[in-house]
């Protein structure tokens, strides 16, 4: 009897186990999956691409990512082999840009307070050692978007270029202190190019880089070839600084309709920037000077800027862009409107072209 007892309770089905929380990480590179495999099956080669790659950007190694690899490269024509994580990413990129950012805030802020050698020694230690370990822990177990480090330079960068601009057309160099005003705006530039990163690509952050870059030099050396010395020195600079501040929203915006990857924009910056030296150097060896110079080292930029583009046509395309890809958004309980913009994608129906509307995505 006994034994039949213990029989009878051994047969007894087993209590499933619960399920495992789901990483978020394993989450969002689920969805890019599905998104990638929905715009493939829908004939749409570009976004399929994009998406398979945004989930292997997401998990590397995650169980989702040797399938988005076979996805494109079959998309490509080329099979891709699973490449193991070296941990080299957006984060290690931003731990570094912080840290290079507390050295020169520190630096500006040292010299302003004239804090002595030792002083200025110590502003060095805490903002640099401050930066480093601060970064590390603030994205410790976080996503850092790939245009996240990208952002923080565009922002110190700008935020310098204002403030010295700002000075320069109020006279106020001859203050003892404008690095102090010079590391308060730069400091806030970096707080608005991080807090704005995850709304924006790593494409678009390299986009502005470049619009930035050249937004505002190549108008500017433009006015110069045009007048010469006729114009005041006011004029050049209000036009540098008006070119770089437009370039802020012409980049992300020139980015969504190429949309070339971070890499790429860097590449035709660099290019931009060779140019413009081959151009400058072409001047000294023909002995041109003043609107003769400038013109050459404008047009070397120019042609900088577009071979670069044309080279580069191998460097793949951006993530795709983050957000909401319905008209709904519904995460953690919580639904709100998404981006109208997303929702609306190109579609293949009955093998004629038509137009997919998202109505509500999220994670669920």
């Amino acid at each position: 009897m006994i034994a039949l007892v213990a029989i009878a309770l051994l047969a007894q089905p087993a209590i499933p186990a619960p399920a495992a929380d789901e990483d978020p990480a394993d989450v969002q590179a689920r969805v890019r999956y599905e998104r990638a495999v929905r715009a493939d099956f829908d004939g749409r080669r570009e976004d399929a691409v994009r998406e398979a790659q945004a989930c292997i950007a997401a998990q590397p190694d995650g169980r989702f990512a040797s399938a988005s690899r076979s996805l494109i490269g079959r998309l490509n024509g080329v099979e891709t082999a699973a490449v193991r994580s070296t941990g080299v990413g957006p984060r290690t990129e931003l731990v570094i840009s912080s840290t290079l950012t507390g050295l020169y805030l520190s630096s500006l802020v040292a010299s302003a307070t004239d804090a002595g050698q030792k002083g200025f020694v110590a502003w060095l230690m805490l903002g640099t050692g401050g930066a480093l370990v601060g970064s590390i822990f603030a994205t410790a177990d976080r996503h850092v978007p790939q245009s996240m480090p990208q952002m923080l330079q565009n922002g110190v960068g700008y935020g310098t270029w204002a403030a010295l601009i700002g000075e320069s057309l109020d006279n106020n160099f001859s203050n003892h202190h404008p690095e102090g005003v010079v590391a308060a705006i730069a400091a806030g530039g970096a707080i608005a190019g991080l807090v704005a990163s995850p709304y924006l690509t790593g494409g678009d952050s390299g986009a502005m880089t470049s619009a930035m870059i050249y937004g505002g030099a190549i108008p500017t050396a433009i006015v110069y070839i045009a007048g010469g010395d006729k114009n005041a020195t006011r004029t050049y600079q209000w036009t540098a600084l008006i070119g770089s501040t437009a370039g802020i929203a012409v980049g992300p915006v020139l980015n969504s309709r190429l949309h070339w990857s971070r890499g790429r924009w860097n590449l035709v910056s660099l290019g931009g920037g060779v140019g413009a030296l081959m151009g400058g150097g072409i001047a000294v060896l023909t002995d041109a000077t003043g609107q003769g110079a400038t013109a050459l080292a404008t047009g070397g930029a120019i042609a900088g800027l577009l071979l670069t583009g044309w080279l580069t046509t191998d460097f793949g395309i951006d993530e795709p862009r983050p957000g909401s890809a319905g008209l709904l958004h519904l995460e953690d309980g919580k639904l709100s409107a998404g981006n109208a913009f997303g929702a609306l994608a190109p579609a293949r129906f009955l093998d004629k072209n038509a137009a997919l509307l998202t109505i509500a995505d999220g994670r669920f």
